[in-house]
């Protein structure tokens, strides 16, 4: 057993922290707080990085907080637990910032342009929809999840996370014979207050997910707003889901511009997303298609940037792209720089994949010689006491 006392410098990625090796190698720490001095055992060892668990606590950081849930050293789903949430939301502004700088998405100058990191108003108790193990032994059905990074089950009273309602919900319906459940199900409850087991997709964190809706709206309506020339717009939502960024767009703009036109085409690969979507009643004047991304544009002619409608008036267009974890393939963001629309919005659940993608398309750009301006950097935090992160980056097309 090697033990390691290290300082830490901050948080990464993954959800470890970060010190150094008196060898200068850096150490990711299970369980350190950005400031603490701890003693650490060690569990992976290679040649550039050392992977540890913190044993003690030698000197506390004035950021480390008493984890409130009972779960939080078996379970880990939560690793930011003990970080205080203030320091929670610096720490993703810099991992954001940094990894879209190291990725070439934005200059290092462009990076200044961070605006924010919108913090969540509940840092317990926001889940709307959980996933969960069950498991039945001598004494009865246990409910849990995974152990983080293992298979290995863990059983829970109680997620705070979780909205107050859905655990009890859970252990009722994993022990009814009413109701049959498989050894991993799971839970929601929508905005109605309507419990249901599995069923329809549901925004995990729905007052995030308003203000997202929001700043996403914000947005695109205040780039229309500063064309006035541009009468009649085509919006694209690539990896629209059910709609839940596209009616709140095209909303905004028809209230405060009526006197322009806004067509919208939403396109998803899952077809009951794209099916509720349709049965929307704002659903009017929008297209939507069930397929996948890449091969949808492919089958597409060139943008509408440039172009003029029938009735000889100019055209322009603006895209949003939410796409998931796994980010767009090549030929998404190769496709969207071809269509030259004038605006871009990227919404992403992965700053990785987001840098790879925003690095990608600026290549495209540059072969072609056309020009975008980084806009925005926007952060929110639609998880705390974890270390996803959801960010916004916009892009604006400069005249020739």
């Amino acid at each position: 057993m090697i033990k390691v006392t290290t300082e830490i410098s901050r948080l990464a990625r993954g959800g470890r922290a970060v010190g150094r090796h008196t060898d200068g190698r850096v150490l990711f720490v299970a369980g350190g707080v950005p400031g603490d001095t701890v003693e650490a055992e060690v569990t992976l060892e290679s040649e550039r990085f050392l992977e540890a668990k913190v044993t003690k606590v030698l000197k506390a950081s004035p950021h480390r907080v008493a984890p409130p849930c009972p779960h939080f050293e078996t379970c880990g789903g939560c690793p930011w637990q003990n970080v205080s949430y203030s320091e929670q939301i610096a720490q993703k502004k810099s991992i954001l910032k940094d990894t879209l700088v190291r990725g070439k998405a934005v200059t290092k100058d462009e990076g200044e342009l961070f605006q924010e990191f919108i913090e969540s108003p509940k840092e317990f108790r926001y889940r709307s929809r959980v996933t969960l193990q069950k498991r039945t032994n001598g004494q009865g059905t246990e409910i849990g999840y995974s152990r983080r990074e293992s298979n290995e089950f863990v059983a829970i009273d109680d997620c705070l996370l979780a909205r107050e309602e859905l655990i009890p919900f859970a252990r009722e319906v994993s022990t009814s014979s009413a109701t049959k459940v498989r050894d991993r199900f799971q839970v929601a409850i929508d905005d109605n207050g309507k419990l249901s087991v599995g069923g329809a997709f549901t925004q995990v964190n729905f007052e995030q997910n308003q203000k997202l809706q929001s700043l996403v709206s914000d947005l695109i309506s205040s780039h229309v707003r500063s064309r006035p020339e541009i009468v009649h717009w085509h919006f694209l939502d690539l990896y629209c889901g059910n709609g839940n960024l596209t009616f709140p767009v095209i909303e905004k703009v028809r209230e405060e511009m009526p006197d322009k036109v806004m067509e919208a085409t939403g396109v998803e690969q899952t077809e009951e997303s794209i099916l509720d979507a349709r049965k929307n009643p704002r659903a009017q004047q929008c297209r939507f298609y069930a397929e996948d991304v890449e091969e949808w544009l492919v089958r597409q002619k060139s943008g509408p940037s440039g172009q003029v409608t029938k009735k000889g008036l100019p055209l322009d267009g603006v895209i949003l792209l939410d796409p998931p974890r796994v980010g767009c393939t090549k030929g998404v963001m190769m496709k969207i720089a071809r269509r030259k629309p004038s605006y871009i919005v990227y919404v992403s659940c992965d700053p990785a994949t987001q840098a790879r993608d925003l690095a990608r398309m600026r290549e495209t750009f540059s072969q072609m010689k056309v020009r975008y301006d980084v806009e925005s950097i926007i952060g929110l935090d639609l998880f705390p006491q974890t270390d996803h992160i959801e960010s916004v980056v916009t892009f604006r097309r400069k005249a020739n």
